[in-house]
């Protein structure tokens, strides 16, 4: 005869259990291993942003962008524009750069939510998280900056949470 026995109920719970228990364990090191990687890819990205200023200062005479504003240390907090962090027509460092890059989402950090705004085109209707130091090389000629591997020129904007 022919007897077709099945799990029980407890067994059932326990491999359930076992299964919850390894992902309990296993979500937050895969948390990590994503964030990590999203990291290395916004230290590629600002390497991309300064590789593309390094370029526009070789074609514009060893000088570097000017920003709207001299004086303000950061790109990113723009005084009279509708949308705070924007990418654009006037203030814009980034439309200057866009011909030096491939792909303008190094203009951002994969951390952060993309968003886009009203004003501004091309890469101007986008918000980034980069910012670029007005007060260490605005306007400047390249050979003018002294201690240059001390000057900051690009930095993630976005706050720690």
């Amino acid at each position: 005869m022919n007897v077709r026995r099945g799990f029980t109920l407890i067994e059932l719970l326990v491999v359930i259990a076992i299964i919850a228990i390894l992902a309990a364990i296993l979500f937050p090191v895969f948390a990590r291993a994503r964030e990590n990687a999203r990291k290395a890819n916004c230290q590629s990205n600002l390497k991309q942003v300064a590789t593309a200023m390094l370029a526009y200062v070789q074609d514009y005479d060893e000088c570097f962008l000017s920003g709207r504003y001299p004086g303000t240390c950061l790109f990113g907090h723009s005084h009279q524009d509708a949308a705070p962090n924007a990418i654009n027509d006037y203030y814009g460092w980034a439309n200057h750069l866009q011909p030096y890059v491939k792909n303008t989402r190094v203009f951002f950090c994969p951390s952060t939510q993309p968003t886009t705004c009203t004003s501004g085109s091309g890469a101007a209707r986008i918000t980034n998280a980069y910012g670029y130091n007005y007060d260490g090389c605005y306007g400047r000629s390249q050979a003018t900056v002294q201690y240059p591997s001390d000057q900051m020129m690009f930095m993630d904007m976005q706050a720690p949470s």
